[in-house]
Order: C-alpha cells, then structure tokens, then sequence
C-alpha cells in the first residue's frame, strides 16, 4: 500500500522536529518548507496533501500555493489556524481547503486526516532526487542538522561516548548514507561531512568544559580519507581543536567503493598522531574484511546490528562473535554492537562479553541543547 505524502510549510521549531517523525511512524511521508528556496525540493517530492501555517506562507511568499497546487489537479490543504481569525490576507481556494486546525497539531487527529483526505498519487518517494534537488539550489548544507546518540558501557550503562548522526531538516526519514555515497559528487560529500565534524568537535569541546571526558565520533566514509583536501581540512581542524587526545573519534563507514587500505591505513596513522582515535563502523556488513581490521590501527571495533540479531536470532553461532571480540581485546581496542533496543538484546550483548553498546533501548538521537546546558 502507498503511503501519503506530505508537505508540511511550518517554521524551523522543535514542534516541526517532532512533528515530521510522528507522522512518519504513523506511515506518512513528509517533507516541510521551512523557507521559500525549499520549494523545489518540495516539487520534486510531490505531495499528496499540504499542511500550511499561514504565517510561514507570508514569509515564503504568496506564489508558494499556487506552485504546489499545480503538481495536481486537486491538492487538498490543511491550514492552521483559521486564516479568517488571524486577519490572514490570503485566498485559499475554498474547494482545496479540508480543515482547519489549531496548533499544537494532535497528530492522531492529523494521520486520520490526511489519510481520508489525501488521493495518493502510487508513486513512491525518491530521496535521490530530492537530495539532487537541495544540492541544485544550495540547500543541502543549510539543512543539514547533527544529532547525538549515547554509547553505553553494558556493564554499568554508563554512558561512554556520543555519535553523531546527520539528519536533513526539512526531511528527517531521508536515510543520510544517499549525501555520503557515490550517488552525489565527492565534493558535496566532503562539505556535508566537514559540517558534521564540526558539530563533533563543538559537542567534545563543551563536555571537555564540563569534565565530562567521553569522545565524541563522526562518520566518514573510506573513500573521504584518500582525498587530500578533506585530510588536510581534518587535520586543521584537529589542530584547532581545544580537547583532550582521543576526545574525537573517526568513525570508518562501510561502503560499496573501492578503497586503497594502505593508503587509508596510512591516513589513520597521522589522524592519530594528531589526537584522533579510529572506529571501525558497520563491521560484518557490505566489503567489511580481515584486511581491513589488521592493516588499519583502530581503537574500536563497532559490529553492525545486523551481525548481532542474526547472532541474537540463532542464525549464526555466537562463536563467530566472541571471536571477533577476543580479537578486540587482543589489539587493545574497545568493542561495541549496535542494535541493541530490548533488554534481552542487553543481556545477549553482556553474555557476548562486548566493552560498548548503542541502540534504541537507551532512547534516540537528540540535539545537544537537550543534554547540555546552555547549548
């Protein structure tokens, strides 16, 4: 079955933060208009149905309605709140409008709405071609935002470290690996991860204030580690950065390129000469091999969830795990699995005898400002 999508025209608060993933969970795509150079992200998303604060409409210009609308024959709005009682000058096609609501949205009141509403068009949401979109018209980094994950120790679960993750603002489902691949241009991919480190290296240089001594990792893909410009721009920031040794760690994502592992192995040699520690990421996925644990020198080996549940499912032997754990422990490098959002996912972690653990049992990615004071 096709799932709604829609486009929600809002300002940047944490209510459209909140907003955008609840009405994914309860299957619906969305994708919001914070300004009006995010209109063509949004044609290209095409929504089934608008949901419009009229007061975001007047700051993204009156010919925003009109450009939607044409998508389709007839596209039904949703407006919030009555445009009659917030002395709103706008026109709205009284044929187009469905409801009107009062923020804060219900969003079981919404869902409900939408899906009686929305004439779903059948075509399924390709994030390829909104990212192309963003890029086209310089929105891509303006819209990246950075969250942060806990890392635990799962003997105590105490939290050990933070990861950050990338989030696109104005769509929060779009799955970041499409900016950190191949299918955009390499230069692109080096911003957007510049931008990520940066938000690491401000995260880390706060618990540092605090004396709250964790590191803080940022992906990155392999392939980003044989560009010269974006080791040098590293570096530099490395350089700049007022943190204790090993308070940033690099986190080494699986990919489908091919990658010289001397070359990287190399690179990883000088990025921890400068304080760097190096993570493993996605181990047991994708090209991951021997080669790559024993040529690079890593302080952490972090073994993808989709390892751990086929191991916590019984469908390879534990045997396999413990192995690469003992591994670990015989480099002198932390291990963590991903994955983990049961307690019974804790306690198969802790019999595997593993350092770390991250997943949703000890809650999602959030903001900083959420547990930093004065962010």
């Amino acid at each position: 079955m096709s799932r709604a999508k829609v486009i929600i025209v809002e300002e940047e608060n944490a209510l459209s933060r909140s907003l955008q993933d609840d009405l994914e969970a309860h299957d619906i795509s969305v994708a919001c208009v914070f300004s009006k150079l995010d209109e063509e992200a949004g044609l290209v998303f095409g929504a089934d149905t608008l949901v419009i604060d009229p007061k975001a409409m007047r700051e993204n210009g009156h010919d925003l309605l009109d450009r939607f609308s044409g998508l389709r024959s007839s596209l039904p709005v949703i407006l919030t709140p009555n445009p009659k009682d917030s002395g709103d000058d706008f026109v709205f096609d009284p044929g187009s409008v469905v409801q009107r609501l009062q923020k804060p949205y219900k969003v079981p009141t919404l869902s409900n709405l939408i899906g009686r509403m929305a004439e779903v068009s059948g075509h399924a949401v390709n994030d390829f071609d909104y990212v192309c979109a963003l890029v086209e018209t310089d929105r891509l980094l303006p819209n990246l935002s950075v969250e942060f994950q806990s890392k635990q120790c799962l003997k105590s679960e105490r939290i050990v470290g933070y990861e950050a993750l990338t989030r696109i603002k104005t769509r929060r489902a779009l799955n970041p690996a499409i900016i950190f691949s191949d299918l955009v241009d390499v230069a692109v991919e080096v911003e957007a991860t510049l931008v990520v480190v940066n938000e690491a290296i401000r995260l880390a240089t706060a618990l540092a204030k605090q004396g709250k001594a964790v590191p803080v990792s940022f992906n990155c893909s392999a392939i980003l580690m044989t560009y010269r410009r974006f080791v040098d721009a590293l570096i530099s920031r490395l350089k700049r950065a007022d943190v204790p040794p090993k308070a940033l760690m690099l986190e080494i994502t699986e990919e489908s390129r091919v990658v010289d592992i001397d070359r990287m192995a190399a690179v990883c040699h000088v990025l921890r000469e400068h304080g760097l520690a190096i993570s493993i990421d996605d181990y047991g996925t994708g090209l991951a091999n021997l080669e790559r644990i024993t040529k690079i020198p890593f302080d952490e080996l972090k073994l993808d969830k989709t390892i751990f549940n086929a191991c916590y499912d019984g469908d390879i032997p534990i045997s396999l795990l413990t192995s690469m754990l003992e591994f670990c422990r015989s480099r002198k490098a932390r291990s963590v699995i991903e994955g983990i959002e049961t307690k019974h996912h804790l306690a198969q972690a802790r019999l595997l005898g593993a350092d770390f653990g991250q997943g949703f049992y000890w809650g999602c990615a959030v903001p900083p400002k959420y547990f930093v004071p004065g962010w």
